[in-house]
């Protein structure tokens, strides 16, 4: 079992801890939380690698969460996607979004189960070059 799957196998333990404690103070029954795994900054901009797993809803997926706090720069953010694990061979710029100075937008969910390997990216306008996180 590779690091990766033990990580997110502790997750999910965490999530659903939280849900029983939830359930029995008679919360909504949350099955798990949403978690931040890394961030990446290009100028002003950040873009966070948002996880979460939904039993009995796809299972593990992922979010790119971005924050522009420039004061004239818009920026934009999206996820990069390898299927099948291959990070040589990707599906890159999905949901992307732009986003204006002093504001923030997330991505639509994306489904990340094993082989599956994502990452988030964002890039400033005047910023030649895109900055990603780790393969998750």
């Amino acid at each position: 079992m590779n690091a990766r799957t033990l990580a997110r196998r502790a997750v999910v333990g965490a999530g659903t801890l939280a849900g029983v404690a939830t359930l029995v103070l008679g919360g909504s029954g949350v099955a798990s939380a949403e978690t931040a795994q890394s961030t990446v900054w290009s100028k002003n901009c950040s873009g966070t690698l948002m996880t979460n797993y939904v039993q009995g809803a796809g299972g593990w997926q992922v979010r790119n969460y971005v924050n522009n706090t420039a004061g004239s720069t818009t920026c934009s953010g999206w996820i990069d996607w390898a299927e099948f694990g291959n990070t040589s061979n990707y599906r890159g710029l999905n949901n992307r979004v732009w986003v204006d100075p002093g504001r923030s937008q997330e991505s639509l969910f994306m489904p990340d189960n094993s082989p599956a390997l994502a990452r988030v990216c964002v890039q400033a306008n005047g910023d030649n070059t895109a900055r990603c996180s780790a393969w998750w």
